[in-house]
């Protein structure tokens, strides 16, 4: 089998794949789709190594090129999409091969990281992915939020074309959080700006000496006295910017029933509000990540100051033969030298592939790891692995 970028004049083809995978209630006649997009580009499995439009392939995926935040760094990654088999072409293998060859085609493009939403988490964790971060879902009604808003400054309605202060506000709100996103224009655009079928309100807030601290873009949907207002993306610079975001919410409590916003699991809303038991959080797991390279994964991050150590690692990888192995980790003076030494995934610590992933961008922590049996190591290099990768606060928001 072979993997080709899908030839010009498939997009009919594509969206019949996607249709039948994420919509087959809408039938076989194909509905116009005007979800924008940020550059991708699509991929299908082939038989043949020389393909044209005629030509159907056995299965189908998006890819998105950017970059995350890891550990103080910026690190190119691969967001794997609309994967899509038809039924006829199911149960044979076909998205692990296909998964396989766009994971070396990653590596072989200098990417060290897959990211995907599943549609299942189970699917992709027999594959090597792992959950990356969690994310809580608010729902609640606006008057729960009003003790914990104020108000103040001025909100402001913008466009697409203000992405640039957005963007502004967003850094101040995540610098280099694990995870976030190096959201580009066309990032801001065509996905917190209007994204899967929404067109929604975006307002900027600005404090009384003019500086802009908040943004939101929201959607309000459903019937009169049965309305939601669903918060699409939001940043806010800093607790002071997030009370006064609340307050914006508060004040459509004669237009909207209830409030759904997502955030991170360190939010303090709970924290915040007179009454939590008022508010319906509910945990939710986020997108999931593998390493496709592992070298060049772990060499691109910082280290903690101090730390100078060296470990050796088996990792076990169900999909690439060419990630399983043994590795020589040596940490020092911020920065960290990784070799490949052996085949056989052993050494002073064993893990899967998505474990391993989860403990270096700081999702999972070694003494978490070892605990649930995901990490087999003693406690001195557990101890040494907790040093070299500290747990943090994972969130990945952005869809794709």
């Amino acid at each position: 089998m072979h993997l080709h970028r899908l030839p010009d004049g498939t997009d009919d083809l594509f969206r019949q794949y996607v249709q039948y995978a994420f919509q087959p209630n809408a039938g076989p006649d194909l509905e116009e789709s005007d979800r924008p997009n940020p550059p991708h580009t699509r991929y299908g499995l082939y038989p043949d190594a020389s393909v044209t439009a005629d030509d159907e392939p056995v299965t189908i995926c998006s890819s998105y090129d950017f970059s995350l935040w890891v550990r103080d760094s910026l690190v190119s990654a691969g967001g794997l999409s609309t994967v899509a088999t038809p039924p006829e072409h199911r149960r044979n293998g076909y998205v692990e091969t296909m998964l396989r060859k766009l994971c070396l085609l990653y590596r072989d493009d200098e990417v060290s990281i897959s990211v995907l939403w599943p549609f299942k988490h189970a699917f992709y964790a027999q594959f090597g992915w792992a959950t990356a971060s969690r994310r809580l879902e608010w729902e609640t009604e606006p008057s729960t939020l009003r003790s914990a808003a104020t108000t103040g400054g001025t909100w402001e309605r913008v466009d697409r074309d203000a992405w640039e202060s957005l963007d502004a506000i967003h850094e101040a709100a995540t610098g280099t959080d694990d995870l976030s996103l190096d959201r580009s224009e066309a990032w801001w655009r065509t996905r917190q700006l209007r994204s899967f079928g929404t067109n929604p309100y975006v307002y900027r807030w600005r404090d009384d000496d003019g500086e802009r601290r908040a943004w939101l873009a929201y959607t309000i949907d459903g019937d009169w006295g049965d309305r939601t207002l669903y918060v699409r993306s939001y940043d806010a610079a800093d607790l002071e910017a997030f009370r006064h975001l609340l307050g914006f919410l508060t004040d459509h409590d004669s237009q909207v029933g209830e409030v759904h916003v997502e955030t991170g699991t360190d939010n303090p809303l709970h924290a915040m509000v007179d009454d939590p038991d008022d508010l319906s959080p509910k945990l939710t797991t986020g997108p999931m990540i593998r390493f496709v390279d592992v070298p060049a994964a772990l060499e691109s991050l910082l280290y903690p100051d101090g730390v100078d150590a060296t470990v050796e690692v088996g990792i076990r990888d169900p999909l690439l033969e060419t990630v399983a192995g043994r590795y020589r980790l040596a940490v020092a003076g911020g920065e960290a030298t990784v070799d490949r030494v052996g085949d056989d995934p052993t050494g002073d610590a064993v893990a899967s592939i998505g474990a391993f992933s989860q403990l270096a961008v700081g999702y999972r922590g070694a003494d978490a790891l070892a605990a649930t049996d995901d990490l087999e190591t003693d406690r001195e290099t557990v101890e040494t692995l907790a040093a070299v990768f500290p747990e943090t606060a994972t969130y990945l928001r952005e869809g794709f």
